[in-house]
């Protein structure tokens, strides 16, 4: 499975709809986005947006009745591993280890947090 790259307001649809418990309808993905993003974005802002991630593969349009819903092709596991590994290959040479550490410098990473992992 291809992961395109996504623009922050298609990850915020896409944020929207994993957080769903359900297949969402458009009102559903408007209701999130602009209650929990702080966007006053209208349906049909909301309606390119998810055309877009439907031409991306990331969900497929499914039809039941007269509702359309929105079904997740690509999980949010795989995206956001997607967005770690290219962080780490492209700001960290591939080295996880380098990784690490500059989180526990910055101390975005305490070593209560490293025990934890472990």
């Amino acid at each position: 499975m291809k992961i395109e790259k996504l623009t922050e307001s298609e990850e915020l649809v896409m944020k929207s709809i994993w957080d769903c418990k359900k297949e969402p309808v458009l009102s559903d993905v408007v209701d999130r986005v602009n209650g929990f993003y702080g966007k006053d974005w209208k349906p049909q802002t909301v309606s390119t947006f998810l055309s877009k991630l439907v031409r991306k593969d990331y969900l497929k349009l499914c039809r039941n009745g007269k509702i359309y819903t929105y079904k997740i092709l690509v999980p949010e596991e795989a995206y956001r591993r997607k967005l770690y590994k290219h962080h780490i290959s492209f700001w960290n040479h591939n080295d996880i280890v380098e990784f690490v550490q500059e989180m526990v410098n910055n101390k975005d990473l305490t070593k209560e947090d490293l025990e934890k992992i472990q």
